[in-house]
């Protein structure tokens, strides 16, 4: 059985469109120099001389960023070259991590962050992918991506923890060093993508006109729940941000982790990610994206309680696998998004979540750094399972489901 699901994978892999097998290699690698920083990232802006609600307003201009563009960039999506759109993202995503390596202040973070915020939305793949994968393999592709694509990444966690006790432990110029190794590495990876990434193929009606109201009106006309899975999405981003901004200074602040606890933390997140998000993107392709969602959401949001109630190592790591199957969860419903609405609107379509998650992700930091100011640590954890338990997944019951149901939207 095992070697027949690995067969069916590679035949997945094979049959999709050059374009998105590049930039999934790219996004491979990618990730495995972001995630020697990832965990580090908000510990970096702590040891610079942030507070909790400093730590939230620097992660707070991502959201600006994000806000910023994601309208125009939609309009510009739909009818201009979409390599060149992807290559200047990339392109502006390089000078991030040499930011990072430089800022002699948590304030020179939010510059970094706010020209991260405007090149993952530029360079982002996601509409690459919205466009390359055919429903049938749409969740298993992602999760090929994500998932697959997180196995040497497994490594990426215990090779930084290796680095930062090389470097003298968990300090500034430890984590500045794994910044100088990551823009070394985003150069290379811009490169590859140029020189191996062509024109992107999309439906033939691109618009020429500007008519931006009318435009961003056909989405609510011709697309199917779109009012509430903008709101489901919102909440998530909401959710998602204060949740992870806080989670591994909570885990070295409060939980007393080194760099090793820290490291296998994400590591488990990891090895979660890789055993199972391809078994839960095949079966949400099989038996729907909503239900997968549901079958994960009681081992996700267990991994909040498992955390705080945490009294080991062994137990924080064990917080960091359970955590992993959010990410599963967002592959299974994420397949969903572009499936809302009509091929051709996927660049204003996906404009359109991008502001109403970028307008939520401001507060959502400086709201979980109030809550941990004020109410404790913890609660900054246990409000994000409420909602996700309360309000998201009751939400979601509400949009219909779009797998093995190709005139949907014909019929809304």
């Amino acid at each position: 059985m095992t070697a027949a699901f690995i067969k069916e994978l590679s035949e997945v892999w094979k049959r999709q469109k050059r374009n998105w097998r590049i930039v999934v290699i790219r996004q491979i690698f990618n990730r495995f120099f972001n995630e020697m920083t990832q965990q580090y990232a908000n510990i970096y802006v702590t040891l610079l001389g942030a507070s909790p609600v400093e730590l939230g307003l620097v992660n707070s201009v991502l959201g600006v960023a994000q806000s910023l563009i994601s309208i125009p960039l939609g309009l510009i999506r739909d009818r201009f070259n979409l390599r060149k759109i992807y290559l200047i993202g990339v392109a502006m995503l390089m000078f991030v991590p040499l930011l990072y390596a430089v800022a002699n202040g948590w304030q020179m973070i939010a510059i970094a962050i706010l020209i991260s915020g405007f090149g993952s939305m530029i360079g982002s793949c996601v509409v690459i992918c919205d466009l390359s994968l055919p429903t049938k393999d749409r969740a298993t592709g992602k999760s090929l991506c994500e998932g697959i694509g997180a196995l040497p990444t497994i490594l990426a966690p215990t090779t930084a923890a290796i680095l930062i006790t090389l470097f003298g432990g968990i300090n500034i110029n430890s984590i500045s060093n794994l910044y100088w190794i990551q823009f070394a590495v985003a150069i290379l990876l811009f490169f590859y993508v140029w020189k191996n990434l062509s024109d992107i193929e999309r439906p033939n009606n691109i618009i020429k006109g500007f008519n931006v109201l009318k435009e961003f009106g056909e989405i609510f006309t011709k697309g199917i729940a779109v009012k509430r899975w903008l709101l489901f999405q919102s909440i998530n981003m909401f959710t998602t941000i204060m949740l992870f901004t806080f989670r591994y200074p909570y885990i070295y602040e409060i939980k007393g982790a080194t760099q090793y606890v820290i490291g296998g933390t994400a590591t488990a997140m990891l090895i979660a990610e890789v055993l199972f998000s391809t078994v839960i993107g095949r079966m949400a392709d099989r038996i729907g994206r909503k239900k997968a969602f549901y079958i994960l959401i009681p081992i996700f949001s267990a991994a909040n309680i498992v955390l705080i109630l945490a009294s080991s190592s062994e137990w924080i790591i064990l917080s960091g696998f359970l955590m992993g199957f959010r990410t599963i969860a967002s592959f299974s419903y994420g397949s969903m998004t572009p499936e809302l609405v009509p091929p051709e609107f996927i660049g204003r379509w996906r404009g359109l979540i991008g502001l109403f998650t970028g307008l939520v992700s401001i507060p959502a930091p400086i709201i979980g750094g109030f809550i941990w100011e004020n109410f404790g640590p913890e609660w900054v954890f246990i409000s994000v399972t409420v909602i996700d338990l309360l309000v998201r997944t009751p939400l979601l019951i509400t949009v219909p489901e779009t797998l093995n149901n190709q005139n949907i939207i014909e019929s809304e």
